[in-house]
Parts: C-alpha cells; sequence; structure tokens
C-alpha cells in the first residue's frame, strides 16, 4: 500500500474527496459517516487534516475507527528484518521472499511502532544488542536493508495520529489477544535471516494495545468501545455482529437526528 505523501497515495485523497462529495450529493445532501479499518484509519486522519473545516462540516457527519493503527505495530519490524507471512505457512510462503516485497513497500516503514509513544521499549533482542524504536536506522544500516534509511526518512514526519481532526469520532478495537511485541534472535549469524523467537503483549493481535488505544486522545471523541474474546481480533472484528450493529445504530440514529426525531444525548448500545 501507498502512504499518503506518495504520488499515488495523493490521487486516491482526490478521488476520495470527490467520493464523499458525491455520496452526499446522491444523499440528498446528507452528511457522510466514514467508516475506517486498520491501516485506513491514518490514512483517515491525513485526509481529514488536509480538508478546511467548512469543507468537514458540511460533508462529514462522523469517523467510525476500527482497530487503527494509530502508533504502529510491532509486526513490521518483523517484516523488514525477517519477513511476514501472515499466518501462512512457510511452506506455501517463503517469508524471506516476502521479506523483498515488504522492504520496498513505504506502508511498512509507516507501520513502524511510533519513537514518541514507545521510546526506548526493546523491540528486537540480537546478537547482545536490543534495538527500540529510536534505533531504526542504525538497525537498518547493521542488517544491510540498503534503502532503508531513505524509505524511513521519508515518512518519519508523516503522523499517524493527530487528536484534533475536527470531525465526531466513534472508536472500536479489540485487546487481550496476543500480540507480538518483541521478537528474539538470540546470537545467531544467521541474523536477520532466520526467524525470531516472538515474545507476545496485550493488543488485537496485530496491533499493539499501546497504538490502538491512542484513539482514546482525539479531543471529538464521542465513544470508545472495545470487544474481547471470540473474534477480537484484527480482522475478525469486522466480522462481529454487534459492531456491526453498531455501526448500523449508529447511521440510523445520524439520520433521526438530521430529520429532528431524536435528542442527539440518545445513547448507543453495544
Amino acid at each position: 500500500m501507498y502512504t499518503p505523501n506518495t504520488k499515488v497515495g495523493q490521487q486516491y485523497m482526490i478521488k476520495l474527496r470527490y467520493l464523499i462529495e458525491e455520496t452526499y450529493e446522491l444523499n440528498g445532501n446528507s452528511r457522510v459517516v466514514l467508516v475506517a479499518h486498520s491501516m485506513g484509519n491514518p490514512v483517515t486522519v491525513q485526509f481529514l487534516k488536509t480538508m478546511s473545516e467548512g469543507w468537514k462540516e458540511k460533508y462529514i457527519e462522523g469517523y467510525v475507527a476500527l482497530a487503527g493503527v494509530f502508533g504502529g505495530a510491532a509486526k513490521a519490524i518483523r517484516s523488514l528484518l525477517s519477513g511476514e507471512t501472515e499466518g501462512m505457512p512457510q511452506i506455501i510462503v517463503d517469508p524471506l521472499t516476502m521479506r523483498e516485497f515488504e522492504r520496498t513497500s513505504p506502508s511498512v516503514y509507516w507501520l513502524l511502532p511510533n519513537p514518541q509513544l514507545f521510546g526506548d521499549t526493546p523491540f528486537v533482542l540480537a546478537n547482545g544488542r536490543n534495538y527500540s524504536a529510536q534505533d531504526y536506522k542504525t538497525l537498518f544500516e547493521e542488517v544491510k536493508i540498503p534503502q532503508g534509511p531513505a524509505m524511513y526518512d521519508f515518512i518519519k514526519d508523516l503522523p499517524q495520529f493527530d487528536k484534533d481532526i475536527g470531525v465526531d469520532v466513534y472508536c472500536i478495537h479489540g485487546k487481550e489477544q496476543d500480540t507480538p511485541f518483541q521478537f528474539e534472535y538470540g546470537d545467531n549469524s544467521k541474523f536477520p535471516d532466520n526467524q525470531p523467537t516472538t515474545l507476545n503483549g496485550d493488543g488485537d493481535g496485530t496491533v499493539n494495545i499501546q497504538s490502538l488505544e491512542l484513539c482514546k486522545q482525539f479531543t471529538t471523541l464521542k465513544d470508545y468501545k472495545t470487544v474481547t474474546g471470540f473474534l477480537a481480533t484484527h480482522l475478525e472484528i469486522l466480522q462481529r455482529k454487534d459492531v456491526i450493529q453498531y455501526i448500523a445504530d449508529l447511521l440510523t440514529k445520524k439520520n433521526l437526528e438530521r430529520r429532528g426525531e431524536v435528542g442527539r444525548e440518545g445513547e448507543l448500545v453495544f
């Protein structure tokens, strides 16, 4: 996937604006509720930050953030070092083959854990060294990712999150799922070509809880929900009937408000 600061990403932003305006007009000048999942959330944040307050007031009714990667995900580090197959068996998909593609994708670098959020927390433990989010460029140079430093420089000033986006936000994410957090390579001359031992932390199975919970910092946050247990992982949340019903109820409530049939104090049940 391309990041918003690439040519393709900028073209996407233009098309998204036209789609929203067209949807508004085709539905009797009814404001639009945006629904984003995963990396779609930092893209949506970037989009909304580029639009004027007047445009958002006219066209946007609200924004539902599902499983937002607002501060990156540790899995992105493993992708760049040793390859990420997203659960597919290595006998079918070679992680080192995937790694060649992932190292050329701006979006993987954009999804690296944010240094301001994670500080000096070590993510990679290899050959007696610990590497944190403060050490990306050093790590890329030491493991010989030639394009790594330049790719990181290209995206490091592109925010994944901004608390002031000027629209109502409704946030939902999973938690209490084993989520990759640290990667132990041990003392191994094959590093980073060997697969690490993965140490898990809290999150939705893909995105770490620190990143997901940034959603609570939106200044215009109207509702915040978390889910656990069955169908609470990063992708499975899209299958949850209660989440789907919540979004449907939100749209119904907004439509009723526009017609003056319900007060804004009405509470959504989850």
